[in-house]
């Protein structure tokens, strides 16, 4: 594919760091430890190693992580913001199984959790971490890694993977320990039925439609659909991880990543930059791995910092391990604000490499910014130098185009 670069950002007056992570509102596992030995026990029966210890997220944890966030700023001001890729849909479980296991039905996040799971909450927590500058949620999936039609499939198979979905799924347990890749087996028309119903209940939850979407499930028409629904950044185009070698996963398809592909490289026939990962800071990845690829990123690479997080690292069955995660994080941000790093969110990044501005709502007013003198800007920023501005919720972004319809 051949691509063009629009806009460079100064790496060495603004060290940006995009904080990507995973996996918000779904509804995978187990909704609390009392079902933990009976799930260890089902899978050591199974022969499996499907043992995944996320869980469903709490207003608490929420209001922990954003107390921590907003005690940071970078060299703008701005505090450090999660780009919170974030599911839209969990099963119906009594539905699907009142079917027999041949129809699926799912809950919108903005009606609901399965019984349970106790998402009271959660949405109003998440609205007000937007509002304090420091939670900007984009689109990740409906069900997450997981093909309704894979999934039912299995659920209905005379096998010993079927016979071990059932067992999960009495448990209200989705995750199988595997991709069934969400659009695995779906048509284009079908995507897109998938990407639109995705993208209303996410406007619906949080009052605007993504402009960044990612999942390793995504296949090339996938992206374009994205595209085509208005998001500006397509993430997780390629990932180098911290070693330094770019990779693609063997259990993941990845059929839309290019390996070849960098940070800020933009679509010519649309209005996007892709996005990839260089920095990993999951469980277990000690602090100063994380800090050292961050430096590489910024001096060797010249590139931005892209942290890939999962919600895993704060929201998980393991107590002690989330205290650590939360531990680092804090370390981690305090060396960067010494560091004069600049927080930006996915979106934010994307939009400055394809038009040299970018904008985002915190609170009651609207984070401007831009790179280059000679971007076409809004009439209300014009004169505006280069850096972080802020611009009331009314102000007029709206940009003349340069062609006419015949």
């Amino acid at each position: 594919m051949k691509y063009e670069r629009h806009f460079e950002p100064d790496l060495k007056e603004c060290p940006i760091v995009v904080i990507e992570s995973d996996d918000w509102c779904a509804c995978e596992v187990l909704p609390n430890k009392d079902k933990v030995d009976e799930y260890k026990r089902i899978l050591a029966e199974s022969e499996s190693t499907a043992f995944y210890s996320s869980r469903l997220e709490t207003p608490a944890d929420l209001q922990r992580l954003f107390k921590l966030l907003a005690s940071h700023a970078g060299a703008d001001g701005v505090p450090p913001v999660f780009t919170a890729f974030t599911c839209t849909g969990n099963p119906d479980f009594k539905a699907i199984e009142d079917s027999g296991f041949t129809l699926y039905k799912d809950i919108p996040i903005c009606e609901g959790f399965p019984p349970g799971w106790n998402g009271e909450g959660i949405l109003d927590a998440m609205r007000d971490g937007i509002d304090q500058g420091v939670w900007c949620p984009e689109y990740h999936a409906m069900l997450h890694h997981t093909s309704p039609r894979l999934w039912l499939e299995l659920l209905r198979e005379d096998s010993k993977d079927g016979d071990l979905a059932r067992k999960l799924f009495a448990l209200g347990t989705y995750y199988q320990g595997k991709h069934l890749p969400e659009y695995h087996g779906y048509s284009i028309s079908e995507q897109m039925d998938f990407i639109v119903t995705g993208f209303e209940r996410f406007r619906q939850a949080f009052g605007r439609y993504p402009a960044a979407a990612i999942t390793s499930d995504a296949f090339p028409e996938t992206e374009l659909l994205w595209q085509a629904m208005g998001c500006v950044a397509v993430s997780l185009k390629n990932c180098r991880v911290n070693s330094g070698d770019v990779v693609v996963y063997y259990n993941k398809p990845w059929n839309m990543q290019d390996v070849y592909a960098h940070i800020g490289d933009c679509r010519p026939m649309a209005d996007c930059a892709y996005l990839t990962r260089n920095v990993f800071c999951e469980v277990g990845t000690p602090l100063e791995e994380v800090l050292r690829t961050i430096h590489n990123a910024h001096r060797f690479y010249k590139e931005p910092a892209i942290i890939s997080m999962h919600r895993n690292n704060y929201c998980s069955l393991n107590e002690a391990r989330d205290e650590a995660n939360y531990g680092r994080l804090e370390a981690l941000l305090q060396t960067l604000d010494k560091e004069g790093a600049c927080y930006l969110t996915s979106a934010e990044l994307a939009s400055l490499y394809v038009r040299g501005w970018s904008v985002r709502r915190i609170g009651q007013c609207q984070l401007f910014r831009r790179w280059k003198g000679d971007a076409k800007v809004p009439a209300c920023a014009e004169g505006l130098a280069p850096g972080a501005h802020w611009l009331p919720l009314d102000a007029d972004l709206t940009v003349k185009k340069d062609y006419q319809l015949y």
